[in-house]
């Protein structure tokens, strides 16, 4: 699996720097999801997350860091271009726009996101 996360406008607050949550999701990187997991982008990560990334990355696993890219909006589109085949890309590429339209609400924006189930069909996250 992928992970995308697009922090794009994500406000961190004081309370957010608790490292306990972070140390948790890097455990399960490295225990639960080792095998399943071929690569995390993180888009667009603000400075004070960087911050706690920095002071909590010799932690981590050097497999682990292997499959986590950290990555600007430009180098994110430009990875998932060159990395994905052309209709995937361009469903990523339009989530990450609709991320950064302040006219679009939350609710407008789930009605879009889209899973493979079981059966490899695309189908609605939310029903």
């Amino acid at each position: 699996t992928v992970h995308i996360w697009d922090l794009h406008g994500q406000q961190f607050r004081l309370s957010d720097l608790n490292p306990a949550p972070l140390v948790g999701m890097i455990q399960s990187q490295d225990c639960y999801f080792a095998e399943r997991l071929h690569e995390t982008i993180i888009i667009g990560m603000p400075r004070v997350a960087t911050a706690l990334k920095d002071a909590l990355w010799p932690l981590v696993s050097e497999k682990t860091k292997a499959k986590v890219r950290f990555l600007s909006e430009e180098e994110a589109q430009e990875h998932i271009k060159t990395t994905c085949d052309e209709e995937v890309a361009g469903r990523i590429l339009a989530a990450m726009q609709q991320n950064r339209d302040n006219r679009l609400s939350l609710e407008q924006r789930k009605q879009s996101w889209m899973r493979v189930n079981e059966s490899g069909q695309l189908v609605p996250l939310v029903a």
